[in-house]
This record gives C-alpha cells, sequence and structure tokens, in this order.
C-alpha cells in the first residue's frame, strides 16, 4: 500500500512516451509525493502489490493512500491532484467535469494504451497481432 499521503503510479517504463511523460511529472513532483513504479522492471510483481498482473500491462494504475486502485484516466487524475497546482492541471482537471469529456478522455486513452506499443515503435508478433491480449 502507498505510504500515508503518497500514491503509487504503475507505468510502463519500456514506453517512451510514458517514461517521458513520467520524467516530467516528476520533476513537478517536489514534495516526492508520487512513488513511481515502472511495470517494464524485470523485479516488478504485480501480484506483491496486490494488482491483476494481465490489467497492469493494459493501463497505467494508481493506488491512493487509502489503498483504492484507479485505471487509466482516473489515475492520471490521481497524478494531476498530488502534483502542485499548475493551470494546465486544473484546466483539465475542470474540462473533465463538463458532461461528456470523461467519456471522451477514457476513449483516448484506452486507444492509446492499447496501441502504445505500435505508436512508440516496439511492435511483437506477440505485442501487435490481432489475437494479442485486449
Amino acid at each position: 500500500m502507498a505510504a500515508a499521503g503518497y500514491i503509487q503510479v504503475f507505468f510502463d517504463g519500456a514506453c517512451p512516451l510514458c517514461s517521458r511523460e513520467v520524467r516530467h511529472y516528476d520533476t513537478l513532483d517536489r514534495f516526492d509525493r508520487i512513488q513511481w513504479v515502472d511495470i517494464a522492471n524485470p523485479t516488478f510483481d504485480a501480484r506483491a502489490y496486490g494488482l491483476d498482473p494481465a490489467r497492469v500491462q493494459q493501463a497505467m494504475h494508481a493506488r491512493a493512500p487509502d489503498g483504492k486502485v484507479y485505471v487509466g484516466v482516473e489515475a492520471f487524475m490521481q497524478i494531476w491532484r498530488a502534483l502542485p497546482r499548475r493551470l494546465w492541471t486544473s484546466f483539465l482537471l475542470g474540462l473533465l467535469k463538463v458532461p461528456g469529456m470523461m467519456w471522451v478522455a477514457r476513449q483516448c486513452y484506452r486507444i492509446f494504451a492499447k496501441n502504445r506499443y505500435r505508436f512508440t515503435g516496439r511492435c511483437t508478433p506477440e505485442s501487435c497481432s490481432i489475437d494479442a491480449p485486449k
């Protein structure tokens, strides 16, 4: 479980876009409120964190200090709330309150997460085949 006042974020460190975004967020996290956990690390064991190994590979997860797990867009929202307030994070959090915008954001994130290997040039027969795990 995340330490009191901190969140744990489970991200794909082998994804260049994901890693770049995490580095950016980490520079903004001046109070060290986020613990970054790289699921691409060979020693990572999802079960040790109480997470489903297949699901954690499909989308970013964040665990709040109370143990609640957020997935996808909701995980990003937890990151933005943990960071010092910025105009763009306040804007995004506000935008997601507009009726229908959460649905749009979830669909966009789902497309990205499902295709991140293709978008980042990491396709293998297993990760980008039609029969690859959804």
